[in-house]
């Protein structure tokens, strides 16, 4: 640990010695194994902590995030640094063209407000010059009800976000609105039943998608563009195996608390069979349906 009058001794390195701190205010800060800076917490002259800094660095010993802590040690803000932060690149795609060498050492401020939400973001290039700001808006629920992307030193908007949430019916939407107010896309989401959505009754286990092959069957009919490589096993059948090891491929209909409702590949009409004496249903997309 050492010792330093201010913030601008602790970067001239300009020590304080340790009988000097005593009924003054002054910074204190912790060092790692590799003597790097790791925590600043400045102490008022009664020897109570005011706030405390925490850094972090990546392999190469260079400094990516900065997190303040307020005196009842809650979150603040935090500054992320790099070009790469996500906000801040999706920002620079919707803002006017600049000079793209100045964004290398960016900084990102995530500003929290009292209920722990981010409240804007503030993004500040190499030079130190603040070239954007996304402010966050909440409803009287805490809910974010929207976004507003502005431009600086413009102070102009360039993008917009209108959220709505209905409690009721759990729908979802989101509108996005471009620099001149003109809407630009709409997105409405919606929770179905949970009788139409899984075939699996409760309970339902975490590490399992049930919803898979609704998902996947909708890929194949709508005959939809995966944007990235993926191999989805399909066969043509669900495959059912009895506690006596025989297999039967089959078209599950319905999967009740005591039968299996199906139809027999080649044969017609529905069939049954009790669920102890099954010993697993897999559909033709590879997903266990049962146990």
């Amino acid at each position: 640990m050492r010792f330093y009058a201010n913030d601008h001794d602790f970067m001239a390195d300009d020590r304080l010695l340790a009988t000097d701190r005593f009924q003054k205010s002054h910074l204190q800060v912790f060092y790692n194994a590799k003597k790097m800076a790791v925590m600043k917490e400045w102490i008022d002259m009664d020897g109570e902590s005011l706030k405390r800094e925490v850094l972090e660095y990546d392999p190469g010993k260079k400094l990516i995030r900065r997190y303040f802590l307020n005196a009842d040690q809650k979150p603040d803000s935090l500054i992320q640094y790099g070009m790469e932060e996500p906000w801040s690149e999706e920002f620079r795609k919707e803002s006017p063209k600049q000079i793209q060498g100045y964004y290398e050492g960016q900084e990102s401020k995530f500003i929290l407000n009292e209920s722990d939400q981010i409240e804007s973001i503030h993004f500040t290039d190499i030079r130190g010059d603040h070239y954007g700001k996304i402010d966050f808006i909440y409803d009287h629920l805490g809910l974010l009800s929207g976004e507003v992307w502005i431009s600086l030193p413009t102070e102009k908007p360039i993008r917009r976000f209108a959220y709505s949430i209905d409690m009721l019916t759990n729908r979802k939407e989101i509108w996005e609105f471009d620099h001149r107010g003109q809407e630009v896309s709409h997105v409405a989401l919606v929770k179905p039943p949970a009788d139409q959505l899984y075939k699996t009754p409760p309970p339902r286990y975490g590490n399992r998608l049930d919803e898979i092959s609704i998902i996947l069957e909708e890929i194949r009919e709508k005959d939809l563009a995966v944007p990235f490589d993926v191999f989805i096993p399909k066969t043509d059948y669900d495959l059912m195996v009895l506690t006596n090891g025989d297999s039967l491929l089959i078209h599950l209909i319905e999967l009740g608390n005591q039968r299996v409702t199906f139809i027999l590949i080649g044969e017609k009409g529905e069939l049954t069979m009790p669920k102890f004496r099954v010993q697993s249903i897999t559909s033709k997309y590879g997903e266990r349906i049962f146990p």
